[in-house]
């Protein structure tokens, strides 16, 4: 969570006078949810990713459980902010399986949950799957398309590295449904994803590129190894 001086900033290019940026601490690092408060005394529980929409804070444990948490920010004298937190729910997926990534579709009032290659539809609220039972299955991993071309403000558009080899593919998700709307191979087999337009970035076995999902064309970017360091697009 920035603090305030990193709100601030954007503002300090247009100072009358210089501003040493060297002496600004841009962040602070505050306690959000207590270890006791998710956990207890389960010392085999460790957190495997998170979401943050508005005030609701997700969590997705090894244990194959969502908690949902509201967060209070409160200011304090230093300038710098606490929160308070306060547990909803929590609601086990039915698999023995780690929670391996959450995003909320606020538009929806949906999570999207990933957990054993299944990419489920859950309620923000109640954290219940949608009774059509609509599901993503076969993905290792996903992302959200930054910029969609589908037009529909109730409808999200998600791409995902396929358990198939050298495949992604891309999804609409509605408020109860899913469609496939595009399936492209890869030069190599994919390990991680960004979405933009029609544009993804991926991360490659042994190097990055950007491809067009809409045309099928690519761009080698620059190589790496993903035995060394596990790679990152954004």
């Amino acid at each position: 969570q920035p603090s305030r001086a990193a709100r601030g900033l954007g503002q300090l290019r247009y100072a009358d006078h210089p501003v040493d940026m060297m002496n600004i601490k841009a962040f602070t690092l505050v306690s959000a949810v207590e270890r006791e408060l998710l956990m207890g005394d389960r010392d085999h529980i460790s957190i495997e990713c998170v979401e943050c929409c508005g005030r609701n804070l997700y969590v997705g444990t090894n244990d194959c459980f969502i908690y949902h948490f509201l967060l209070e920010e409160k200011a304090m004298p230093t300038g710098t902010a606490t929160f308070v937190a306060t547990k909803q729910l929590h609601r086990h997926l039915g698999f023995k399986k780690p929670v391996n990534d959450l995003c909320a579709a606020s538009a929806l009032n949906r999570l999207l949950v990933l957990c054993d290659n299944s990419i489920t539809l859950v309620n923000m609220l109640n954290l219940e799957p949608v009774p059509s039972g609509a599901r993503i299955k076969g993905a290792t991993t996903f992302a959200v398309n930054e910029s969609p071309v589908n037009g529909d403000p109730f409808c999200v558009e998600v791409c995902i590295i396929s358990v198939k080899r050298r495949t992604v593919q891309m999804f609409l998700v509605y408020e109860d449904r899913v469609q496939i709307v595009k399936e492209v191979s890869t030069p190599e087999q994919p390990l991680a994803v960004a979405v933009d337009g029609y544009f993804l970035c991926l991360a490659l076995t042994t190097q990055y590129i950007i491809l067009n999902y809409s045309t099928g064309l690519s761009q080698d970017l620059f190589p790496y190894c993903s035995e060394e360091k596990p790679p990152i697009v954004k």
